[in-house]
C-alpha cells in the first residue's frame, strides 16, 4: 500500500506543478504613442490668387486605406496630424469627382512636416458629349444658320 500511496502522491505532485504553470499576463501599461507626422497645405482658386475656405481635404493612407479629413481655414490652409506613412491627398469636388494632389504619394516619417502640398482649383472648359452633327443648308448647298 505504501508503494501505491507513493505513486499517487508523485502523480498528484506532477499534476499540481503542471497546473501552476504561469502564462504571461498582457502588459496593461500605456502603449507608446504612434509616430505622428504633420501635413499642411493650401487650397487656392483660379490662377492661385484667392484662398478657398471651408473645403474638405481627404488624407488617405495608401497602405491601409484609412482616411483622415480636415477643413480649410479662412486663408485656404489646412493642417492635420497623421501616423507616419505614405499618403494621397484628395479634394472632393461635386458630382463624385476628386482632385488628387501631385505627386500622387506624400511620404511622411515620424516628426515630418510637409508643407509643400498645394491645390490650385482653376476654371476649366467643361466638355459635353456632342450629338450627331447636322448640316443645315439653304437647299443650294450653302450653310444656313
Amino acid at each position: 500500500m505504501s508503494v501505491l500511496a507513493l505513486i499517487v502522491g508523485f502523480v498528484a505532485l506532477l499534476l499540481s506543478t503542471a497546473c501552476q504553470r504561469t502564462v504571461p499576463a498582457p502588459d496593461a501599461g500605456p502603449k507608446p504613442a504612434a509616430a505622428r507626422a504633420t501635413i499642411t497645405g493650401t487650397i487656392r482658386g483660379p490662377e492661385g490668387a484667392s484662398p478657398v475656405s471651408g473645403r474638405t481635404v481627404e488624407i488617405v493612407n495608401v497602405a491601409t486605406g484609412e482616411r483622415h479629413s480636415t477643413t480649410t481655414s479662412s486663408n485656404g490652409g489646412f493642417t492635420s496630424q497623421v501616423p507616419a506613412g505614405k499618403y494621397r491627398l484628395e479634394l472632393p469636388l461635386r458630382d463624385g469627382e476628386t482632385l488628387v494632389a501631385r505627386p500622387d504619394v506624400v511620404n511622411l516619417d515620424k516628426g515630418d512636416t510637409d508643407s509643400h502640398v498645394e491645390f490650385v482649383i482653376g476654371a476649366t472648359r467643361i466638355l459635353r458629349p456632342r450629338g450627331p452633327a447636322y448640316r443645315v443648308d439653304n437647299g443650294l448647298g450653302a450653310p444656313s444658320a
